[in-house]
């Protein structure tokens, strides 16, 4: 029957060849939903991986995870391998995120290439719309050029689809792929709209990446300025709490989100709360917990701040309890112990020593009356907020300027709503650093941001270095050229079979 309905069929001389079940190249770039569509991709491609999530770190299964290539924290589970890269020198076949995120970044790109390839294939589309289409694209790459300047610095630049046999393009300098992401955010920011976050890009979030892109490289007036113009367009504002940024039903609408991953059970879903509450898989530092002040704005260390090292948890920083379970947490899934909330206890929890600690940050307690509940969560994973805004701005004016009251100013905004005092009065600029440092590390932890921060400060190996066998079973070994990890030695091979060099970091 098979065999007759194919000849009959083929005797036809009107037939339908386009594929049922997937899209086709030839029928495709002729209708406006063609874009939509296409666009809609490049958003789907940063949760590469889902409910995993191996591929990628801005996903939910992996963004928290990039702090344990710092002093906060440590993946029991080798989360984007970062356990494993961590305990020993990196090079250029270190698994996981080390080297797969240079093929990730490239993944982005080569569909941001694509898009702008043959978006214009369309006809009749107005001139605004395509050039808001086309600063969406170019939002994603100069998003992946961000970061693979800042984790390998120079690398190739590729901005037409690439197709096999062409010529290889040479490794640019990092000053460069700098260029190239200002290029592209700079093209989004003339074309994407101004509006509140609705899914789609905003101007505002493309200014702020732009604000991390100059900030990485010691742009400081020119950051404070960009910051200040997101700030005085009113367009966001920060969230009423801290927490609400981290649990589902309160994001939706939230004011302080520019810029997220966004995920809508049932058939867009992760196990976020699973992986991080459950199953602990990444457990902040002794040390990230002990930076925390008494809510009196004195760190525990100040004998006058009336810290009780019997009651260590008692009257600190709200934000210590909405980050981290500490002893006497209430730690969730009250379905799998009969309606009884289960109270945080370092002893029976299943941490190898010294580990005392799990995240509480984005294991969304919305999902956590059982397990199950938990291996369904649609919590989105935020990447840019207008909380980081703030900070961004203090530190870039402060280092331009000197603590000036809009820096005071920004970082009080941060403090208030947390419930915390203000600064005191009167400091100096490298007084002003310390704070504005301090707070980035409370506010922002385990937004993928802490790595970047301490790159940027020239701390990184100092800080990583103090991760010693006091805080995590095996300490962590970290070197002077780690601040750029390794190209990738499958694309080194890659080149030279092709008879060109790529070239390597320094010390690898």
């Amino acid at each position: 029957m098979l065999a007759v309905a194919v000849l009959t069929l083929a005797s036809c001389a009107d037939i339908d060849l386009n594929p049922h079940d997937q899209l086709s190249e030839g029928t495709f770039w002729q209708v406006e939903s063609d874009a939509e569509l296409a666009l809609t991709g490049m958003y789907d491609q940063l949760k590469a991986g889902e409910p995993w999530g191996q591929n990628s770190f801005l996903n939910s299964f992996s963004l928290p995870a990039l702090d344990a290539a710092t002093d906060n924290a440590y993946t029991q589970h080798n989360r984007l391998g970062l356990k494993n890269a961590m305990i020993t020198p990196f090079n250029s076949q270190t698994s996981g995120i080390v080297t797969d995120f240079y093929g990730i970044a490239y993944k982005q790109i080569a569909s941001s290439n694509y898009f702008l390839d043959n978006v214009d294939n369309i006809e009749g589309v107005d001139a605004a719309k395509m050039n808001r289409w086309k600063g969406e694209a170019r939002f994603f790459r100069g998003m992946m050029y961000f970061f693979l300047s800042e984790f390998y610095g120079g690398v190739p630049i590729v901005t037409t689809a690439y197709q096999l046999g062409s010529d290889l393009p040479p490794r640019a300098s990092k000053a460069d792929v700098v260029a190239q992401a200002t290029s592209d955010l700079d093209f989004a920011i003339a074309n994407i709209e101004d509006k509140p976050y609705d899914g789609r890009v905003g101007k505002a979030a493309a200014q702020a990446l732009k604000v991390r892109l100059l900030m990485a490289n010691q742009n400081w007036s020119e950051a404070a300025s960009l910051a200040n113009t997101i700030i005085n367009s009113n367009t966001f504002d920060l969230a009423t709490s801290f927490s609400s940024l981290f649990t589902a039903p309160e994001q939706d609408g939230n004011p302080e989100i520019m810029f997220s991953i966004k995920y809508l059970v049932p058939n867009d879903e992760h196990i976020g709360s699973l992986n991080w509450g459950w199953w602990l898989s990444v457990t902040p530092l002794a040390n990230f917990v002990d930076d925390f002040e008494m809510d009196n704005g004195l760190p525990i260390t100040d004998p006058a701040s009336g810290f009780d090292p019997d009651n260590p948890y008692a009257n600190r920083d709200p934000r210590m309890s909405e980050t981290v379970d500490h002893l006497g947490s209430v730690f969730g899934f009250p379905g799998e112990y009969g309606g009884v909330p289960y109270i945080w206890d370092e002893g029976n929890r299943g941490l190898p020593a010294p580990l005392m600690y799990n995240l509480r940050k984005y294991a969304d307690r919305t999902f956590q009356n059982s397990v199950d509940a938990a291996n369904h969560c649609d919590t989105d994973y935020v990447i840019l907020r207008f909380g980081e805004v703030l900070l961004n701005y203090a530190e870039a004016q402060n280092e331009a300027s000197g603590p000036d009251a809009s820096v005071y100013n920004a970082v009080n905004r941060i403090r208030n709503r947390a419930g915390m005092p203000d600064l005191a009065a009167g400091l100096s600029q490298s007084e002003m650093r310390d704070a504005i440092r301090h707070e980035r590390r409370v506010e922002l932890a385990f937004e993928g941001i802490r790595w970047f921060d301490l790159k940027r400060w020239g701390t990184l190996v100092a800080r990583v270095s103090t991760v010693d066998a006091t805080q995590v079973p095996v300490p962590y070994i970290i070197s002077s050229n780690n601040d750029l990890w390794p190209i990738p030695q499958y694309e080194i091979d890659y080149y030279s079979a092709r008879g060109q060099e790529l070239g390597q970091n320094p010390g690898y």
